[in-house]
């Protein structure tokens, strides 16, 4: 007996759901994660002196400390593959003064560093999230150099087919034609709310 239409996409909305169990916990997990970085939940602050060029000068400082980025003087607390993290938060530091000859540049209190330009020691506070964590939220950041790139690719096509599946699986009084054709605009209406506030934030 052939398979009606909201048979065939309850079964494979049903069995994707079980397969998928896991990436959309770990999607809906890191989502959270990143959703509250601005207030500093989860972030560990981490303290790291290292020694770049002596005597550079404010003007240069921020240009400079990149090149010794490249040279691997932040190894320690970033990875090649967080390269783009440092260089954000270098080009982002403000000058807080200098005393002594160190020099003080901060960003947002994620990013701290005092240069001493006599010896070069470099003081440097961050915070940032501890590796088991970062692991894990850097899957949801991906680009197409990671691998983790085709896996967001087709999670979020299977994510596109729940939604527009949704509209069959169910008939009678609570199938789309009725109770779920309000329940759809009203979704769509709280996503044009914040679409609307977000132009005003």
């Amino acid at each position: 007996m052939k398979k009606s239409l909201s048979n065939m996409m309850r079964s494979l909305h049903r069995d994707l759901g079980y397969f998928f169990i896991g990436v959309t916990l770990l999607y809906s997990i890191t989502g959270f994660i990143l959703s509250a970085r601005s207030l500093g939940w989860f972030k560990v602050e981490y303290n790291f002196t290292t020694f770049i060029s002596k005597d550079i000068q404010k003007d240069h400082f921020k240009k400079q400390l990149i090149v010794e980025a490249k040279n691997g003087k932040f190894d320690k607390i970033y990875t090649k593959e967080t390269f783009k993290a440092v260089e954000k938060n270098i080009k982002n530091l403000e000058y807080k003064g200098e005393e002594n000859y160190i020099l003080h540049f901060n960003r947002s209190g994620k990013f701290d560093i005092k240069y001493n330009q006599i010896t070069g020691e470099s003081q440097i506070k961050y915070k940032d999230y501890p590796p088991y964590l970062k692991l894990f939220t850097n899957t949801h950041m991906t680009n197409n150099e990671n691998v983790w790139f085709y896996l967001a690719l087709v999670y979020s096509v299977v994510l596109a087919f729940f939604a527009i599946s949704a509209m069959f699986i169910v008939k009678g009084k609570y199938g789309f034609k009725r109770r779920g054709v309000y329940l759809t605009s009203l979704g769509f209406l709280t996503v044009f709310i914040f679409i609307y506030f977000s132009f005003y934030n």
